[in-house]
């Protein structure tokens, strides 16, 4: 652990994962009760719970956005890094700051997009044909994903070295 300027961004970079990590573990925990409830109705009982299969399909949209932000937090995201491997460490450090940083440009603009997106469903109050969930919800996800896979980059900039990969970037 670092002490110093950037302790507090790695800090809130770790406290921010945790709580993400545990929101997606509940709700992954509830999609599982729910198909088990379900199975139970359905084969038990014989009244399936109609509501179910939607359900399930809003928790997974929001575990795999917020997995996804936790994979940005330690950049075990997907990229093409091959050309790494070739080039000099200066080189390779810049083409990895120059690889963040239109990362969360492309971020930014997916979350101001997909916000207008939420502000017209929240506005239009529509809501999904069986659950009958706010479709606002379902996007909101999206719009935090991308927020945090925003701010995480941000948060390893201030608490690390600019450019710095997680992988060692001098080998």
């Amino acid at each position: 652990m670092r002490r110093g300027h950037g302790a507090w961004a790695d800090a809130a970079t770790r406290s921010l994962t945790t709580l993400l990590r545990s929101l997606a573990g509940a709700m992954m925990l509830a999609a599982i009760a729910v198909n088990f409830a379900n199975v139970v109705a359905r084969y038990v009982v014989l009244r399936p719970f109609p509501w179910a299969e939607e359900t399930m399909q809003f928790l997974a949209v929001w575990i795999v956005m917020l997995g996804a932000a936790v994979i940005t937090s330690h950049q075990e995201h997907l990229r093409m890094d091959a050309l790494l491997v070739a080039v000099r460490p200066a080189v390779r450090r810049g083409l990895v700051a120059f690889d963040t940083l239109l990362g969360v440009v492309i971020c930014l603009y997916v979350v101001v997009q997909s916000a207008q997106v939420v502000q017209m469903l929240t506005t239009t109050g529509q809501r999904s044909v069986i659950a009958r969930i706010p479709m606002n919800l379902m996007y909101a996800s999206v719009v935090l994903g991308f927020a945090f896979a925003t701010l995480f980059p941000v948060l390893g900039w201030l608490g690390a070295r600019p450019g710095a990969d997680h992988r060692d970037v001098e080998r």
